[in-house]
């Protein structure tokens, strides 16, 4: 492979994620930018289109506003506005005054998952107070968006095997399955139902897709199997959970159901 290919290889990933994000500022009115970022191994924009360039930066570097409480707690964030001091008191004087924004900014942050590790966050600014069509609108489009950053990511920094791509996959798809059942047994929505499988996680000390895959064999109550079946050269099947995780998955659908 040339170095001009090479160079065409890699500048696919951020053309990728253009695209993407400009498709969700044409989904929602008045949208003035959109980003992705990444709380692991340190805080950083993974990506970012018009003012989204700015203001996620500004929230690493001041630790305060929406993306970053999105990332702590592990959920969706919607802000009337960001230059509200009372709300954001690091944030709103650092964009006054490092900033090109002097309008009225709101604001909507999800935080989705694609490891263990922590979350890719969404971030979207609004000329406008977010409705709740909005918030919709950016969780349908949140899971797509968190996968294909996660591949640019773990692509740009070493030569990736198909197996391990499949993996990162089903790692995805093993947690939106759980959701799914969460969603169904308590009548709630994709947010909270992923809130709650990180904040049992986090209580009780296991891996977040290991706590999802006992949820689907507990209420499956059959082994979880790969979209492909177990079968698939090359690719490791799904790890069978430990007794901690088939514990924790036990008194979280117990909880639900009391």
């Amino acid at each position: 492979m040339t170095v001009s290919e090479k160079a065409s290889k890699y500048a696919l990933g951020p053309e990728l994620l253009e695209r993407l994000l400009d498709h969700l500022r044409t989904r929602i009115d008045g949208c003035l930018g959109a980003g992705l970022s990444a709380s692991t191994p340190e805080p950083r924009s993974l990506y970012s289109v018009g003012i989204a360039s700015e203001l996620d930066a500004l929230q690493w570097e001041v630790n305060d506003g929406p993306l970053i409480l999105a990332t702590t707690e592990q959920e969706a964030t919607v802000t009337a506005e960001l230059a509200d001091e009372r709300e954001w008191p690091r944030l709103a004087p650092a964009i006054a005054a490092r900033t090109a924004v002097t309008d009225a900014v709101g604001s909507m942050t999800v935080a989705g998952s694609w490891n263990d590790e922590g979350p890719i966050v969404l971030s979207v600014y609004l000329d406008r107070t977010p409705t709740d069509n909005d918030l919709r609108a950016v969780e349908e489009v949140e899971p797509v968006l968190a996968m294909a950053a996660a591949l640019v990511e773990f692509c740009s920094e070493e030569i990736v095997r198909s197996d391990q791509l499949l993996s990162m996959v089903e790692h995805r798809r093993i947690i939106e399955q759980a959701k799914g059942m969460i969603m169904a047994a308590r009548g709630c929505d994709g947010g909270t139902a992923f809130r709650l499988l990180v904040t049992t996680s986090q209580h009780f000390n296991v891996k977040l897709r290991e706590l999802a895959t006992a949820t689907v064999e507990l209420v499956g109550q059959a082994p979880a199997e790969s979209a492909g079946g177990d079968e698939v050269k090359g690719v490791e099947p799904l790890e069978v959970p430990q007794d901690e995780a088939k514990d924790a998955a036990k008194r979280m659908w117990a909880a639900l159901h009391d």
